[in-house]
């Protein structure tokens, strides 16, 4: 009678949780050329996003690496007495802009996709460093040197996470 009280999906539960490997901790599965559900592929619409969202990732990794390149090229044309005011950095401004558009482009499609919890903290953490934490410390820097200072390093985590983020993208995408 007990038995019955059980669903079916309850006893599958209990099936594997009673082949739990002890050194791994990951459930087997009855047949050895059956892929864990941990490991299996993300196929139809998710499938795609995840794809889309690899190449957008990859591609904004370039981008942030011109975005150096044109903050330098302000840096070395700059032609007046405060940072707000030189056209020099309008390039600068004008990618950072595309940049931020990106990021957001890149949360919404790891929403959708959610191919692991890590993908989508990290891609929120990118879009607030981006979107958030670029423009005030931008603008924060035009009356203080050391918050100027600190958009250059927040560049540089946003590089590093973008990067992270890419790669378990290119990862999970060759993995299919």
């Amino acid at each position: 009678m007990l038995a019955a009280a059980v669903t079916i999906p309850e006893r599958r539960r209990q099936r594997m949780l009673a082949q739990t490997s002890d050194k791994g901790g990951t459930a087997m599965t009855a047949k050895t050329g059956e892929v864990p559900a941990t490991r299996q592929r993300r196929g139809g619409a998710r499938g795609v996003i995840d794809v889309i969202y690899s190449y957008l990732a990859a591609f904004f990794v370039l981008g942030v690496l011109v975005q150096v390149f044109l903050a330098g090229v302000g840096v070395f044309g700059i032609n007046a007495s405060k940072v707000a005011n030189a056209s020099s950095f309008d390039p600068h401004r004008a990618w950072g802009s595309v940049l931020m558009a990106i990021a957001f482009v890149l949360l919404i499609l790891a929403l959708i996709a959610w191919a692991s919890r890590a993908t989508v903290i990290g891609t929120f953490v990118l879009a607030v460093l981006v979107i958030v934490a670029q423009s005030g410390l931008a603008a924060a820097g035009d009356s203080n040197k050391w918050l100027g200072g600190l958009h250059a390093l927040d560049g540089m985590v946003i590089l590093l996470l973008s990067l992270w983020l890419a790669i378990t993208a290119w990862r999970r995408t060759r993995a299919r």
